[in-house]
């Protein structure tokens, strides 16, 4: 590149290298900042950034978080779709050890033991990969990865079109 910088090798060298950059450039600004979000009253809201979607065709990269109403967790992700989950349901798809046996995967949570009205509190990033919830039951372990919502957005989903 250096000795020939109008080289057909120089020249695709350079395109690989823009390419990568502006690939680089999407990702950085596709993911979310990390986050300590108030469910009651929307301090610390990581967003809903619909500019990022189709940055790649991540399924399981969430683009933003909003509370559709107290009882509704959405989720945007940067494929496009949006899931929206009950959370209750989300509560009781807790998979920590106190709610699912670590041995065996059986769960140990009565649903008939979680409140009806069952909110967040608070809603915070871990890492890329999970957010995790304490919910105002008291139960603090809820952690579920972004593959886990997406699965909980889709069986959610199948529900609604088996109702209509």
């Amino acid at each position: 590149m250096a000795s020939k910088p109008e080289s057909a090798v120089a020249q695709a060298y350079r395109a690989i290298a823009e390419h990568l950059r502006a690939q680089l450039d999407a990702a950085h600004r596709t993911v979310l900042r990390p986050f300590i979000w108030n469910w009651e009253s929307d301090e610390g809201a990581p967003g809903w950034h619909e500019s990022a979607i189709g940055a790649s065709d991540a399924k399981t990269t969430p683009v933003g978080f909003t509370k559709r109403d107290p009882r509704t967790l959405s989720v945007l992700w940067q494929d496009g779709r949006r899931d929206d989950i009950d959370v209750r349901d989300l509560r009781l798809a807790c998979a920590c050890a106190m709610c699912v046996e670590e041995m065996s995967g059986r769960k140990v949570l009565d649903p008939n033991s979680v409140r009806k009205d069952v909110t967040p509190r608070t809603v915070s990033s871990i890492g890329n990969y999970a957010v995790g919830v304490t919910w105002n039951d008291g139960h603090t372990s809820g952690i579920y990865s972004f593959e886990h919502l997406r699965h909980l957005g889709e069986r959610a989903r199948a529900q609604t079109a088996y109702h209509v």
